[in-house]
């Protein structure tokens, strides 16, 4: 098939996942038109990566990296506001699959289906309005079903429930991807088309960098040999930043480092804006780099350093890469109670449940593990086994051929 693969947000894993995409999609003997807002990273990112195409015939695929480009918001100060997020996501769409089908024709003979590697509702959200003026079907990765794990629940940061019927609804969509398998079934049960559950990978693939171990030697010495915890990505709320740093200041927290890495966004009110500032930059068991780790391998090394992770996130229903990660190193994890990251840790037995906002059971969890790393690595090992078989890349890849057959049955 010829498949133009799109991505206009490019920040965190956005990379590394559109990285996992190409390069399966090129495994499984499809052409394909890779458009992100880096097509010159993503091309380099993808030929470190690339190693032995693995098409069955034999037959070498193509490839062509080429720049997103969509147009801006405009009618801003129209109100409802509706009108001018209307009025975008159609020219947003619609320039999408025009640029996607001028680089398909210009370079792989035509377009047989768009394949969107992340839906967002909040992007998604008026898509249904772009519906008469489309005509490529398509499929995407669905990265945030919270609707089916929060039915109800309004979108973080606005009062927008998420109605995920009316952007898969429409027959031009012929399959959907999800991270929670979980919720396929419910899912499923609602669009009535094929709803495939994909794997979360670690990103063990990409090469080392000349300088990716600086981070990870300056945790070193700021530990000094004390046992350490790390929570990294991108810091919020609802990563449980504030739970992080309220137990590095527990009495009984002194004698572990506590690490930071990663960006931190700041939904927070200027009270615990301030708090968190001041109580990072103060305590001595609190280690911070917070600001973007530069490369997925340099990421890998910090949490290399660590005895423990942190991702006991706060109302957090969602997949996380961070189960993958931890199982690759073999690191014990610790997750809050509930949804998706909670029934994976169980069913593996790869770590701690705790009560979420809670910073007095994020300690104890930590002080559990690190009393007895050896033992709990041991405990773990048959866990971390199991959960990469389960996410594995061959698996990944086997995924992607499944949500891909309803085309194929169409053009054939």
């Amino acid at each position: 098939m010829r498949i133009a693969l799109t991505e206009w947000n490019w920040s965190g894993h956005h990379p590394t996942w559109f990285n996992h995409f190409t390069l399966a999609l090129e495994e499984l003997g499809h052409d394909v038109i890779a458009m992100c807002p880096d097509p010159d990273g993503a091309a380099a990112l993808a030929e470190k990566t690339r190693g032995m195409r693995a098409a069955a015939n034999g037959s070498r695929t193509r490839t062509v990296h080429a720049e997103m480009n969509v147009p801006g918001t405009r009618f801003e100060w129209l109100r409802p506001g509706r009108i001018s997020r209307i009025d975008h996501a159609i020219r947003h769409f619609t320039a999408i699959e025009r640029m996607a089908l001028k680089l398909a024709n210009d370079n792989i003979g035509g377009l047989d289906a768009i394949f969107h590697a992340c839906v967002y509702d909040r992007d998604f959200e008026w898509h249904h309005c772009a519906r008469p003026f489309l005509d490529v079907p398509w499929t995407g990765v669905y990265l945030h079903a919270m609707s089916y794990r929060m039915p109800g629940r309004p979108l973080p940061g606005g009062s927008r429930v998420p109605h995920p019927e009316k952007i898969f609804g429409h027959g031009l969509c012929r399959s959907l991807a999800i991270l929670d398998e979980g919720i396929v079934n419910p899912v499923m049960h609602q669009l009535r088309k094929p709803v495939i559950a994909l794997p979360d990978l670690p990103d063990n693939r990409q090469a080392q960098g000349e300088h990716d171990d600086i981070l990870a030697r300056d945790l070193a010495r700021f530990a000094n040999g004390r046992p350490i915890v790390g929570l990294f990505g991108h810091l919020m709320k609802s990563k449980g930043l504030i739970t992080f740093v309220k137990a590095a200041t527990l009495p009984a927290a002194r004698h572990v480092c506590f690490a930071l890495g990663g960006e931190v966004l700041w939904p927070f009110d200027e009270a615990e804006a301030a708090w968190l500032r001041n109580t990072i930059r103060q305590s001595p068991n609190i280690w911070s780099h917070l600001e973007r780790i530069p490369t997925e391998s340099a990421l890998t090394r910090l949490m290399r350093q660590c005895d423990v992770l942190a991702a006991a996130y706060h109302d957090f229903p969602h997949s996380s890469g961070i189960l993958a990660k931890a199982a690759a190193i073999h690191r014990p994890v610790i997750v809050s109670n509930g949804y998706l990251m909670a029934e994976r840790v169980r069913r593996f037995r790869t770590g701690c449940i705790i009560p979420q906002k809670n910073p007095a059971a994020m300690l104890d969890a930590v002080l559990e593990i690190t009393h007895d790393t050896p033992g709990w690595t041991a405990r773990c090992r048959q866990g971390w086994w199991d959960y990469l078989n389960t996410h594995s890349y061959k698996r990944f890849k086997a995924c992607i051929a499944e949500l891909l057959l309803p085309f194929n049955t169409c053009n054939s």
